[in-house]
């Protein structure tokens, strides 16, 4: 590429320059500082559905097929519904979020936990990059749940989209669970130090 630009080539502007000064303006049309909690949760709710989507990738590349691929679309797209929420938030004005959304977690994670073994105490993220990804999006998840939990406290934001990110929490440790007996890969478990030194 030359970087060399010709007259019948429209330019398209790619950046506005708006956030320069390190203020944004919400959705609400409240201006405020780029680390205000309602970007922190925006950042962390954007950057959960970056890792889902990875997580689905890497689900997609494997040899078998990987059962809970459709639902963690949907969930991304649930996801985009909560950023929306997040982003018109304004204290003392509660926007609603669905509570089926829970609910149909807590029926994917019943279904999927009937296949699997119980789990262990401690399972250390691992077992191939399907369920590597997922233990990502559910640590991210456990942020983006924090990063709320302020806006539900101020009445800003539906107590039921802190009990949906919990629960999506949930949901994404089985299905990485799922991911690794998919992958025909073993689950890598926590075994304290002490008892390692009896085994040798």
């Amino acid at each position: 590429c030359s970087g060399k630009t010709t007259s019948n080539v429209a330019e398209v502007a790619v950046f506005s320059r708006d956030g320069d000064s390190g203020l944004t303006i919400t959705d609400a049309g409240d201006t405020k500082p780029k680390d205000d909690m309602i970007f922190n949760a925006l950042g962390a709710t954007d950057e959960l559905s970056s890792y889902i989507g990875l997580a689905r990738e890497f689900a997609c590349d494997g040899k078998v097929e990987h059962p809970y691929v459709d639902k963690l679309k949907r969930v991304q797209m649930i996801l985009v519904d909560l950023s929306h929420a997040i982003s018109k938030s304004v204290p003392g004005k509660t926007r609603s979020f669905e509570s089926k959304h829970t609910k149909d977690l807590e029926e994917w994670i019943l279904e999927y936990a009937n296949q699997l073994p119980p789990p262990e105490d401690y399972i250390i993220p691992g077992g191939g990059k399907a369920c590597a990804s997922l233990h990502v999006a559910r640590t991210v998840c456990r942020r983006a749940e924090r990063s709320i939990t302020t806006l539900v406290r101020d009445g800003a934001l539906d107590k039921e989209a802190q009990m949906y990110l919990n629960r999506l929490s949930d949901f994404l440790l089985t299905v990485s669970r799922i991911a690794a007996k998919c992958d025909q890969r073993t689950e890598n478990i926590y075994i304290p130090r002490a008892e390692v030194t009896e085994e040798k």
